[in-house]
This record gives structure tokens, C-alpha cells and sequence, in this order.
């Protein structure tokens, strides 16, 4: 899976990710485009906006096919989707 013309800001989102400096899938997204993403996973930008805005609604293929994309360890990137998830859920008391 490849996207042409790559935007430097892949690269940028890349090594935030590997330096561990994102607290939140939206992060990623505020650095790398949208559109060229949705296009590789084969979904409309809406859907993967809405995928973002709920990080539980990724399929697993679809989080190894990003990590793919961003030539980074799946790994990295499913600690990030469960930190989103962390965020979104409220604290039990």
C-alpha cells in the first residue's frame, strides 16, 4: 500500500509517533492529510474522520494498513489508538 506523492508530513507524523510525543489519534491527524489516508484505506474522508473521532470503530486491518502508511511499528500505533480510547472513556469511580 502506497500513497503517491507523500507530504513531508508523513514524515513529521512518523517520528512524533515513534518519539512517543502524541497523546491522542486526533493529534496525528492534525499533522498528517486526511484525504490521501482515506483514499489508501479505501474510505471516504467523513468515515475516517468519524473512525478518528471514535478509535474503536478501526479495524485491525485498517490500523496495520496505517501503520503501513506511516512506515511505523503497528504496535506504536495501537498504544496510541488505546491512549485515545483511555481519553474518551469516563473514569469509573
Amino acid at each position: 500500500m502506497q500513497i503517491e506523492d507523500k507530504s513531508p508530513k508523513f514524515e513529521l507524523g512518523k517520528r512524533m509517533l515513534e518519539n512517543e510525543q502524541l497523546t491522542s489519534l486526533s493529534e496525528l491527524f492534525d499533522i498528517v492529510p486526511y484525504t490521501p489516508v482515506a483514499k489508501a484505506l479505501g474510505v471516504n474522508n467523513q468515515r475516517l474522520r468519524n473512525k478518528i473521532d471514535d478509535p474503536r470503530s478501526f479495524r485491525v486491518s485498517e490500523v496495520l494498513d496505517l501503520a503501513v502508511l506511516l512506515d511505523v511499528d503497528a504496535i506504536k500505533l495501537f498504544a496510541l489508538l488505546q491512549e485515545t480510547i483511555k481519553k474518551s472513556v469516563p473514569a469509573e469511580e
